[in-house]
């Protein structure tokens, strides 16, 4: 028997095997879950591209309609691309400082309902100082799913505030 035992502990055949069995699902799960690290970080710039580029694109014109405004949450979708933009949401509100105080001229939820957007007025506080100030405000949210289901699955919900003065000086107006 303790020969047989001697034998044993000297035979190294197989050691490479059982060590890789060993680190495989170690190996497996740091790949995979850098992976979701790397998609979720792309999916939370791709999103805060998305707001700024449909803030931008509102605050370029002098009037808006809602047709335009849904062509820009288009444009908007599209710049989540190589990601799906069927789950991105844009509120869209413009600010003015007039009378002391800031007031909401108009919102537009046509691209998705988004929560905070009611706040506008205070959130476009930093950028409106003085009187005749104007600037878009875009809240917007992306639900991310990762494609990998291993070693979670994963449904992130990605909110972004976009502010932008307009270019012409003015206000964006809102109408048909």
């Amino acid at each position: 028997m303790r020969g047989l035992l001697g034998r044993f502990r000297r035979d190294r055949s197989g050691v490479g095997a059982v060590e890789f069995a060993l680190i495989l699902p170690s190996m497996l799960l740091a790949i995979l879950g850098s992976f979701q690290v790397f998609a979720l970080a792309r999916a939370r710039m791709l999103t805060v591209a998305a707001t700024r580029n449909l803030a931008d694109l509102v605050s370029q014109q002098d009037r808006v309609s809602p047709a335009d405004i849904a062509d820009f949450c288009k444009a908007g979708r599209l710049s989540l691309l190589p990601l799906a933009g069927t789950t991105f949401k844009a509120s869209i509100a413009s600010v003015t400082y007039a009378n002391n105080g800031r007031k909401i001229d108009w919102t537009d939820v046509s691209c998705g309902s988004v929560a905070g957007i009611a706040n506008a007025a205070s959130t476009a506080a930093s950028v409106t100082p003085a009187a005749g100030d104007s600037a878009i405000v875009v809240n917007a949210s992306y639900v991310y799913t990762s494609p990998l289901t291993f070693p979670l699955t994963l449904n992130v919900t990605f909110a972004s505030t976009a502010l932008s003065r307009p270019r012409q000086g003015t206000p964006v107006t809102y109408g048909s």
